[in-house]
């Protein structure tokens, strides 16, 4: 009986503790929340308020009321003369309680980008406000912030998570994404170095009279907290081959009167240093595998050893020259390491790191435009039809 009444006490105990730890004492109802799915910050013209700053709200209300052309997003815009003014202002015109906890993803506007003593203050307040996840997307646009949280994509009325779900989307051609930057990437990068690759949003019109559609191509890129330029998308394809595993791509090569297209599974690039004669080298090993995803070839075309061997040339020469093509971009046309390269040396060789980057008086810049790239290229074909 006595260890009866002590396993009732046990259980009561317990039962007792485990209600009032997960009582929420300070809970705010669901319905008494505006959850912001997505910032948008834009400069301002006049002299008193300096930011513009747009935030795209769900609405709990239309969305629990269902309907497929229920607008489920509410826009709300607000200037001040700092930031984080700006930002409160908004909150001003919400009767309910703003929570950022669930904010997808923030839009720089050009007029943001363009000048660096408001992007350093972007930088600084939103590092300062902990309620926005620092994993949640950041993209850069050369149209106003504003526009492009005021569009409603086909695919999700959501732009924040629309926007976010694009890189989480099993997408055939992860190709098309080139750059995933999250807000505790754009801070670290441009406290670190002054520099960021940041991908770009815009507005293509269709051709049909639906609104603009939302696009995502193409980066911004940033030196000295400031905009040094715009990389087409199709300029971007060797960026991906350096960077990440660039599973989902896809290279075509011109073979006789027709044409292959490589479909990559998996890739991984091996980046080492070294010192030869007195320069710093980077060394960047590639490795990529895949099958063939398209051929236009006769019909009674058949591959064999020789043909497999040279087409694993032919596409490893293909993805050498993408390499080539922005790293020259990077380093002569920008000056800018948008690869992390600085911080790989300093992890792989922090005495190299410190030999050249005092030799370049401390400037990064200069350290990597006077850097020597060997690219090193090896493709295998897992499955590219009968062989013989």
């Amino acid at each position: 009986m006595k260890n009866f009444d002590f396993f009732s006490k046990f259980i009561i105990i317990g039962v007792t503790l485990f209600v009032l730890l997960s009582f929420n004492w300070d809970r705010t109802e669901l319905e008494g929340r505006a959850f912001v799915v997505a910032i948008g910050i834009d400069a301002t013209e006049n002299d008193k308020d300096h930011f513009e700053v747009s935030m795209s709200i769900a609405d709990v209300a239309a969305m629990e009321g269902g309907g497929g052309d229920t607008d489920v997003s509410i826009l709300r815009v607000a200037c001040g003369e700092s930031l984080a003014r700006a930002m409160g202002q908004v909150n001003a015109k919400i009767s309910d309680t703003v929570y950022y906890g669930h904010t997808k993803a923030i839009v720089l506007g050009e007029s943001i980008i363009q000048d660096e003593a408001l992007l350093r203050e972007v930088i600084d307040t939103l590092s300062r406000k902990n309620e926005i996840n620092i994993k949640c997307i950041v993209m850069a646009t050369d149209e106003d912030a504003k526009d492009i949280l005021a569009a409603k994509p086909r695919e999700q009325s959501l732009l924040g998570v629309y926007l976010s779900g694009f890189y989480n989307s099993n997408n055939a051609n992860a190709a098309a994404a080139v750059v995933k930057l999250d807000l505790e990437g754009l801070i670290e990068g441009l406290r670190d170095t002054g520099s960021a690759v940041i991908p770009m949003v815009t507005l293509e019109e269709d051709g049909s009279e639906d609104e603009p559609e939302v696009a995502i191509s193409g980066v911004a890129v940033l030196r000295d907290f400031e905009l040094a330029g715009h990389i087409p998308d199709e300029d971007m394809a060797g960026f991906l081959w350096i960077m990440e595993n660039a599973a989902g791509a896809q290279v075509a090569v011109d073979v006789d009167d027709g044409h292959i297209t490589l479909l990559v599974h998996k890739s991984k690039a091996k980046i080492d240093f070294d010192e030869i004669d007195g320069q710093l080298h980077c060394t960047i090993e590639l490795r990529a595998e895949g099958s063939i995803e398209g051929a236009r070839f006769m019909e009674d075309y058949l591959y064999n050893t020789e043909t497999m061997q040279q087409l694993q040339g032919d596409f490893a020469d293909k993805i050498r020259e993408e390499m080539e093509d922005i790293l020259c971009v990077f380093q002569q046309d920008l000056g800018v390491d948008g690869f992390g390269l600085k911080d790989r040396l300093h992890k792989k060789n922090w005495r190299l790191h410190a030999k050249y980057l005092h030799q370049a008086e401390g400037d990064w810049q200069t350290a990597f435009e006077d850097m020597v790239f060997v690219l090193n290229v090896d493709v295998v074909i897992r499955n590219a039809g009968p062989v013989k």
